[in-house]
């Protein structure tokens, strides 16, 4: 199967119609690429958080750019919550306030 920029553009207009309709704005696509042993395109889901865009999923496209499969929207969220569960947060404040929280205190220095 040939790579050209104009199916770059197909599937970008394929995966973002179908997000629009089954998952919503605060998801968008990753770079695409071929599987050939599977003759599929995989489209990386992400989401936007707050605290970054994270890894949500997966779409896949047959030749022909039809979606075969897409990563159910429960599945991508469960998955968003389980890696904003695990990302550390950066707390400015007082020690002895973060220490009254039972929050343990790092220094950075320049």
């Amino acid at each position: 199967m040939a790579r050209t920029k104009n199916i770059y553009k197909d599937i970008q207009q394929v995966t973002s119609q179908y997000l629009l309709e089954n998952v919503g704005e605060m998801a968008v696509t990753g770079a695409p690429y071929f599987k050939e042993e599977r003759r599929r395109w995989i489209v990386p889901l992400l989401c936007e958080t707050q605290r970054g865009i994270l890894p949500a999923g997966r779409i896949e496209l047959d030749e022909e750019l039809n979606v075969v499969y897409a990563t159910p929207r429960s599945d991508m969220a469960r998955a968003v919550d389980e890696q904003l569960r695990r990302l550390p947060y950066l707390f400015f404040a007082d020690e002895a306030e973060l220490q009254a929280k039972g929050i343990d205190a790092i220094t950075i220095i320049n």
